[in-house]
This record gives structure tokens, C-alpha cells and sequence, in this order.
């Protein structure tokens, strides 16, 4: 379970399962080029175990999202207005997670597959940080994944991704046939609430980041669309 779902409920339809195995497809929605980036797989995973190592200690919160980022300069690049800072409300504002991988499942009883995939597909090692800023009143968050499997960091967050975004099972069956490539940054289908971008790895693996507003709070129409997508792309752009 990543950081963000245990900061969630999560709806798990049986289709995501299928879409775990897909292959990774571009799309057309433009972004930083591709190309090498100063994030690795490794690194993700060995902050993800230093946040999880403080909480078992004890320690206070994180001053701060990891990896630098910055949210008050990635707003001005979106043109958002507003001030921002980390959500002192939430005990997890910064939070990590890890996943040391799965070997195929045998598919839950009653539950119709393909015949080319006999078995859930394995589940590659996986970490997971997370971050809950205000911007003014508005609850933000943001989720970035990485994985030591090429092209399924995307398929790894479809649950999460499916409730931040209140996507259906058709959106999310879509998404996972059209996600966007390295270096691209996506507006989600739903209410315009949330961006999903993609980062190539230093290295092998895969990186996918989510940045979307709290699910449960009237949106906030300043942090929606195009927008917001900008604001994704930013941050994203500052894992380079």
C-alpha cells in the first residue's frame, strides 16, 4: 500500500488488475523533454525508508517535501496565485512507503481475465513519497512513485489515481492505454482536479508523479485544469 492510500480509502475496481500488466503508452500532451533525469529509483527508495525509519522513531514532522521541491515556484510558473506552505493539520504530511514486490497472484474467484494472463501480473519493488501542501485554504497533495520496472509506475497508482481524480472504470481503462510519456504531464479526466506527469529515471526503472486537490473539499477553480496541469509539469520539472 502506498503513502497516499493509507492517507485515503481506495476503490479497487477487478479491470485495474488487468491494466497492472499493460504496457505503458505515450501521449500527446506535451512537457519537458525526455531524457535522463537526477531522480533515481534508488534514491526515492532510500528516502522513503528514512521517512519510514523517523516515523517508527518518533521523530517530529518533516519541515519540508524532499528532493527540494518547491511549491511556491512552481505555482508562479502555472501563474496560480497564492500562498502556500506544508499542511501542519496532517500528521503525515510528508510520508513515504515502500514495496519489496510481488510474484503473480492467482486471480480472485469470480473475476473474469484474459486468457493470455492465467494469473495477476507480479507486482515489481516500488517506493513511494508523498506530500499534503495548503495553497491559501485548498488542500493539495502530491504522490510520486517509482519503480524498478520500465514503463508501469502509471499502472502501479491506477487505484490511487482513480479516486483522486474520481475517475469511472472506462476513464481509468483509457488513461491506462494513453498515459502520459516520458516528460509529459497530463490533465485527468473528472473534475480537473488532478495531473498526472511522468519523469524518466536516472537509471533503470520508472517515475510517475500525482498532484491533485484534497478529494473530499469543493474544488478549488483556481487549481483545476490547465492550471494545475502547469503546476504538475513544474514539479515535475524540478525532479529533473
Amino acid at each position: 500500500m502506498t503513502a497516499a492510500q493509507r492517507r485515503r480509502p481506495t476503490a479497487l475496481f477487478a479491470s485495474v488488475a488487468v491494466l497492472l500488466g499493460a504496457a505503458a503508452c505515450s501521449s500527446s500532451s506535451g512537457g519537458v523533454p525526455p531524457g535522463p533525469g537526477g531522480l533515481s529509483y534508488d534514491t526515492v527508495r532510500t528516502v522513503a525508508e528514512k521517512l519510514l525509519q523517523d516515523r517508527a522513531a518518533g521523530k517530529g514532522k518533516e519541515a519540508a517535501c524532499p528532493f527540494g521541491l518547491d511549491l511556491g515556484k512552481a505555482l508562479k510558473a502555472a501563474g496560480i496565485p497564492g500562498t502556500t506552505a506544508l499542511d501542519t493539520e496532517d500528521e503525515r504530511a510528508v510520508d513515504g512507503g515502500i514495496g519489496n514486490g510481488e510474484p503473480p497472484q492467482p486471480w480472485p474467484s469470480g473475476v473474469s481475465h484474459p486468457p493470455e494472463m492465467p494469473s495477476v501480473p507480479a507486482r515489481p519493488p516500488l517506493a513511494d513519497v508523498s506530500c499534503g501542501w495548503r495553497v491559501g485554504s485548498t488542500k493539495l497533495d502530491l504522490e510520486l512513485l517509482a519503480t524498478t520496472q520500465h514503463g508501469v509506475a502509471v499502472n502501479l497508482m491506477l487505484p490511487g489515481i482513480q479516486h483522486a481524480a474520481r475517475l469511472g472504470a472506462s476513464d481509468l481503462e483509457q488513461l491506462a492505454s494513453d498515459q502520459p510519456g516520458p516528460g509529459q504531464t497530463k490533465l485527468l479526466t473528472g473534475r480537473g482536479t488532478a495531473a498526472l506527469s511522468r519523469i524518466t529515471p536516472r537509471g533503470e526503472g520508472d517515475i510517475a508523479v500525482l498532484v491533485s486537490q484534497n478529494y473530499d473539499a469543493q474544488p478549488d477553480q483556481a487549481l483545476t485544469g490547465e492550471p494545475l496541469r502547469k503546476l504538475a509539469e513544474s514539479l515535475a520539472g524540478q525532479l529533473r
